[in-house]
């Protein structure tokens, strides 16, 4: 690459080609966006810490993100309010429906993409049509077929909403990771005396483990901050049963609004979300790049 000179007294220096001064600008404008997009995202998060820390009294009147006479009397409260309970709820009901989506998906999503049988490609296509209806449309009939059931005021019957209503994401999601895995490895694990499902088994799931973990991972989030399945299906019953997204709204009372406790709720509900994402985000960061190249 050719660079102009420039003659000073002392000794010559290289001035920069264009291409050199327009991938300088390049990784200036990334990184400035990179910035923007964490102050976007995590400027919240702080606010909301900020909240939690304060007095009631100094919500309206203090602006600081760091407030001056810190207080965790909102996080005594949520806790003498029965936030852990409700912590322990979520996980339960999170954990189990994470759990139905991937035994359920997992095959589902093997049988999609290894044959090829009559009708494939419009159910294929009845799962997605399924997807894109919102859960707010079915809400009313989801709960008049789960109460003539009897599983209104449970967390089973909630794990099995949660079940049903994620399993067109996940297995189509699931799909796309079986196919990126060549259908070679099938018929060597055949020739050596495989079945089907000894395949599935032993064979694929170590390749396809990453799907697996950003499969786990979308609808852990997505279940754990749930709210109007569970508001419908739970709000009839004590509050033993509530979900953290509903005890968060046991502080939005008729008289007032304690923002304090809500942003204590809150703090307390993202921490074992930042936790659990952190623990796999190396899985679910292989997941992400090796879905998106076809094997």
């Amino acid at each position: 690459m050719s660079k102009e000179s420039v003659t000073t007294p002392d000794r010559t220096l290289p001035v920069p080609a264009w291409s050199q001064v327009r991938r300088y600008c390049y990784i200036g404008v990334t990184y400035l966006v990179y910035a923007l997009a964490i102050t976007f995202f995590l400027f919240p998060v702080l606010w909301i810490i900020s909240l939690s820390l304060r007095t009631e009294g100094a919500v309206y009147t203090s602006l600081e993100l760091i407030p001056r006479n810190p207080s965790l009397d909102s996080y005594r409260a949520v806790i003498e309010t029965g936030i852990l309970e409700w912590v322990r709820n979520t996980l339960l009901v999170s954990g189990l429906a994470v759990t139905g989506i991937l035994l359920v998906t997992t095959p589902a999503a093997y049988c999609f993409s290894r044959f090829d049988f009559r009708g494939r490609r419009t159910l294929l296509l009845a799962v997605l049509g399924f997807q894109m209806i919102s859960p707010i449309v079915i809400v009313i009939p989801l709960f008049e077929i789960m109460r003539t059931l009897g599983l209104t005021e449970s967390h089973a019957g909630l794990v099995l909403l949660y079940i049903g209503l994620q399993i067109p994401f996940s297995l189509w999601l699931l799909k796309g990771y079986f196919d990126t895995i060549p259908t070679e490895i099938d018929k060597a694990a055949r020739i050596d005396g495989c079945n089907r499902l000894q395949t599935l088994r032993y064979v694929l799931l170590r390749p396809v483990m990453p799907g697996i973990a950003v499969v786990a991972i979308f609808n852990f989030v997505l279940t754990w901050s749930e709210f109007v399945m569970a508001y419908t299906m739970l709000s009839p019953a004590g509050q033993d049963l509530y979900t953290l997204s509903m005890g968060i709204y046991v502080f939005d009372t008729q008289l007032e609004t304690q923002w304090t406790n809500i942003a204590a709720a809150a703090v307390v509900g993202i921490v074992p979300i930042i936790v659990f994402f952190v623990a796999l985000q190396r899985y679910f960061v292989r997941g992400l790049t090796d879905g998106a190249v076809k094997g």
